[in-house]
């Protein structure tokens, strides 16, 4: 269990020190480890656990306010209900806390009953210093970090399910955070996943296209097992700016769709093709 902003609770056994990797000692103000690593708590009670090189000033790190406020909309409104079901589903009652890997606003970990994941046994990291305030917010329950999916600032054999949910996805990671008996949980486009809205490749880009929805055609090769989640949404034109906001597409159109008031293309029926993949359970 974890101490929670505001709340007493068991020693912490999940979170560790970006910097040397020993256990954090949480308390209401921050977190320090044995060797003297220290960390203060952010408004609401997430922690920074970021470390390492600086970003460039023009980078911004991971999403952007306004796709995460179109993605809060988005998945708030329930249009995304079959992804989380399948993941919910695929989670079962893991043997210890759930780690959701690229949480972003917080919504796909909230699913989750309490029988599988009780307050003080959710932790949610994003590499987004806005997406864990947000979900921060959303969720006081929940214990969110800012840290870097590439070195989980979590202690070895620590939870009983990692998630992620259209985010990175570093298989050697999950495999070293996780408990015996735990498994990962990912949600990965499929091939069709909103085609309508993807642009048209031109040259070069085209094979690189072809290549990437190749691969898609099948889950990830690291999963055991995998549930096909494939529907189609009938959407507003205000609606599907919020996806398309939300979403890389928005990057991959070009320099138009790159401003800050960018329009969504015309199209109301939109179709979802998504992996919901899992791993064997962790050996014992």
């Amino acid at each position: 269990m974890v101490r929670a902003h505001g709340r007493c609770a068991a020693v912490n056994q999940v979170l560790a020190c970006p910097h040397c990797s020993l256990p954090l000692d949480l308390t209401d103000a921050g977190a320090t480890c044995a060797t003297g690593h220290s960390f203060d708590r952010g408004r609401g009670g997430y922690l920074h656990l970021l470390v390492g090189g600086r970003l460039g000033p023009t980078v911004t790190s991971g999403d952007t306010p306004d796709a995460l406020a179109a993605r809060r909309r988005f998945l708030t409104a329930g249009h995304y209900a079959p992804i989380a079901r399948a993941l919910v589903e695929a989670v079962g009652v893991p043997p210890g806390p759930v780690l959701d890997v690229g949480c972003g606003e917080g919504w796909y970990l909230a699913q989750l009953s309490h029988e599988q994941a009780a307050p003080g046994e959710r932790f949610g990291l994003d590499v987004s210093k806005a997406a864990v305030q947000m979900a921060t917010r959303a969720h006081p329950d929940t214990q969110y970090v800012v840290g870097t999916a590439y070195r989980l600032p979590v202690l070895d054999h620590s939870v009983g399910a990692v998630i992620s949910v259209f985010a990175p996805h570093p298989f050697a990671e999950f495999a070293r955070v996780l408990r015996p008996g735990g498994r990962w949980v990912t949600a990965t486009p499929g091939p069709r996943h909103l085609q309508e809205m993807r642009p048209v490749p031109q040259g070069e880009s085209a094979q690189k296209t072809a290549d990437r929805l190749a691969r898609r055609s099948e889950p990830p090769p690291e999963a055991t097992a995998a549930v096909h989640v494939e529907f189609t949404l009938e959407l507003s034109a205000e609606v599907a700016k919020d996806l398309f906001l939300m979403t890389p597409i928005r990057w991959q159109s070009g320099a138009r769709v790159a401003e800050a008031h960018a329009e969504a293309p015309v199209s109301a029926s939109v179709t979802v093709d998504v992996w919901v993949s899992t791993s064997e359970p962790i050996a014992t």
